[in-house]
């Protein structure tokens, strides 16, 4: 199994804050969904080798996998892989990818803005629907994705089981949960 899966990274740039997602050709905002990949199988599709990162099939079974996907057609847009830590009260966020479409390391113009944002507020999310307030933590890949978290979404750095490790406190989630809208499918 890979390390980087084993151990969770996140490596999300987040280039825009907005509702839905955000066509980037029409600027036409769009409706999303959310909802747990129940069968492990369904994850061999998406792969380091496509463009999602990781093999997600390899994400370990104690880790929820969400998906986030288009309303008017279930097109999948991200994938985000989140643990309840009760020791930590905190939902842990173990990964998150944009479809290779939306990232702009592998797409010369993304299609949709947006999705890295969203897949932090489904993080969000769950730690409230687990009782922990929306707190969040996780692992930032490298130095400069830790600074972009505490920059644009009020991360704050904790450093303690990861160099680059950050938590987002109840008032950094309630400003994220107020921006983004989706529905849980």
């Amino acid at each position: 199994m890979n390390t980087k899966v084993m151990t969770g990274v996140v490596s999300i740039w987040l280039d825009e804050i907005v509702p839905c997602l955000k066509d980037t050709e029409t600027g036409e905002i769009k409706e999303t969904v959310v909802f747990k990949i129940e069968s492990r199988s369904f994850l061999k599709k998406f792969t380091e080798q496509n463009g999602w990162g990781i093999n997600w099939i390899d994400v370990p079974k104690e880790v929820e996998v969400f998906a986030l996907a288009l309303k008017e057609n279930n097109d999948i847009q991200g994938l985000v892989a989140v643990k309840k830590d009760a020791d930590a009260k905190a939902a842990y966020l173990h990964w998150a990818c944009t479809a290779p479409h939306n990232n702009k390391k592998i797409a010369k113009k993304p299609k949709y803005s947006g999705v890295g944002g969203h897949l932090f507020a489904v993080a969000v999310d769950k730690s409230m629907q687990w009782g922990f307030e929306g707190t969040v933590h996780g692992f930032a890949l490298n130095k400069k994705l830790l600074n972009h978290y505490i920059e644009v979404l009020g991360a704050v750095y904790l450093g303690a089981l990861h160099p680059y490790q950050f938590f987002l406190d109840g008032e950094a989630s309630q400003k994220l949960m107020e921006v983004y809208t989706y529905e849980w499918n």
